[in-house]
């Protein structure tokens, strides 16, 4: 066995460590254009065939892959945390941008292949999928764990990411700055310098997205993390909502079911616009976390996205309080990348 592999490890789960560790993240993202002579746009390769099909994208779909849902138990593998920035051709940072990730589990089973819902072989801890917003400095971070292998692939991540004024997702994958070794510590027979979709890529574009992980600092659990930008060939065009006023909304306290409170948004909608709830707990430009909601008062909490079919007010239920009262709502225009393939 491999004596440098990292073993697969169960993690006790803390996403208030996290979360609240993405504010901190943001600080050296912030300077437009910075060195943006020496940016590579990301290579544009193909999504692949297990992105989530619409109706099977998680409830669950925040950019903690670790933990599904509100169990405690975490997925297997090596927790791994990529940060990074969307970036413009000209380095700018790119706000309101929507960043997808999905990849194999530890054994390399993805939660979606089977077309049929989740995929039974996929470890019942790991999300698969998740997202997330950019704020104004264009920063994303995910946690997640060392994606598995499979026949035909090395080791990588695959990312999608869809700018503002776009209707159509950008992808890409990442991949590890490695020799890869299978679970049993063999050498895998597909490495970088053959995998079919890295093979076709130039050497700059192979430095932008072969990632280099390392130790983080102050835990003794193999946590590894790496810092990677995305650098899009297209210019944001942030798309004018018909009401006026921003998507920062107050959410009202109201009873929910069984006694619970619930928090409901009201906001102006129009037919076939897409919704989606972002949650801020500290009002940090990196912690606009996806949030599931409901269309009804006490019904349940059974969606993350929804597309109106008429004009009018629209109300939306949530169950987790924002510390401040706020939260964001996030609108594709119609024909936008909505979940679909």
């Amino acid at each position: 066995m491999n004596p440098h592999k990292p073993l697969p490890v169960y993690i006790p789960i803390n996403r208030r460590r996290f979360f609240s560790s993405m504010a901190a993240a943001s600080a050296g993202f912030t300077l437009p254009g910075f060195l943006a002579e020496a940016l590579t746009q990301s290579p544009i390769v193909t999504q692949g065939p297990y992105y989530p099909l619409a109706d099977d994208i998680p409830l669950d779909k925040d950019n903690d892959l670790v933990q599904l849902g509100d169990s405690l138990t975490a997925a297997t593998g090596v927790v791994t945390y990529v940060s990074g920035r969307v970036l413009d051709a000209s380095g700018n940072p790119v706000k309101n941008a929507l960043v997808e990730c999905w990849h194999a589990d530890h054994e390399g089973d993805y939660a979606y292949s089977t077309g049929t819902g989740r995929n039974p072989a996929c470890d019942p801890n790991f999300a698969g999928f998740g997202q997330f917003i950019t704020g104004s400095s264009g920063a994303f971070r995910f946690r997640t764990i060392k994606a598995g292998l499979y026949n035909g692939r090395t080791r990588h991540f695959h990312w999608g990411v869809t700018l503002p004024g776009r209707t159509t997702r950008s992808c890409t994958q990442t991949a590890w700055n490695e020799t890869a070794y299978a679970n049993d510590g063999t050498t895998w027979a597909t490495q970088n310098s053959n995998d079919s979709v890295f093979a076709a890529l130039s050497a700059a574009q192979k430095a932008a997205v072969f990632l280099n992980f390392a130790a983080v600092d102050g835990t003794t659990t193999g946590e590894v993390a790496a810092n990677w930008d995305f650098v899009s060939g297209f210019t944001p065009v942030e798309p004018t909502y018909p009401a006026p006023g921003g998507f920062v909304v107050t959410g009202e306290a109201v009873a929910g079911p069984d006694g619970t409170v619930r928090f409901k948004l009201v906001i102006p909608a129009y037919a076939n616009y897409c919704y989606e709830i972002y949650g801020n707990p500290t009002l940090a430009d990196l912690e606009w976390q996806a949030l599931p909601f409901s269309l009804t008062q006490t019904g349940s909490i059974d969606r993350n996205k929804f597309v109106a079919t008429q004009e009018g007010s629209l109300s939306l239920y949530v169950d987790a309080a924002a510390s401040k009262g706020f939260y964001k709502v996030s609108f594709r225009v119609p024909g936008e990348n909505i979940g679909t393939p």
